[in-house]
């Protein structure tokens, strides 16, 4: 198929143009890619964060755990130099029977 004078005319511009709509195509999809891979890191970076953040309030729990169970140990300690300093009497009990 030949094409004439006049034809070229109309044909070669159309082809500049057809090139210059592929490469903002080409383009478009690059674009994207780097969006996509852009909104990917801050979705990584956002989890990490997340994550160190859970940690510490493990960490701060985990001390909370440890500050009971001591304050639980100076109360059990604390009761047990009462009951050493009152001894209970060996035959003597500690309830009144009203009734008999």
């Amino acid at each position: 198929m030949s094409l004439k004078n006049i034809e070229m005319q109309i044909a070669l511009p159309r082809t500049h143009d057809a090139g210059k709509i592929q490469e903002q195509l080409n383009q478009r999809n690059q674009i994207n890619h780097d969006q996509l891979a852009h909104s990917i890191q801050k979705e990584v970076d956002l989890k990490r964060s997340q994550v160190q953040e859970n940690q510490e309030s493990e960490k701060l729990q985990l001390k909370r755990d440890q500050s009971e169970q001591h304050h639980n140990q100076k109360k059990k300690k604390k009761e047990e130099q009462k009951q050493e300093e009152n001894p209970d009497h060996p035959y003597k009990g500690k309830t009144i029977d009203f009734f008999g």
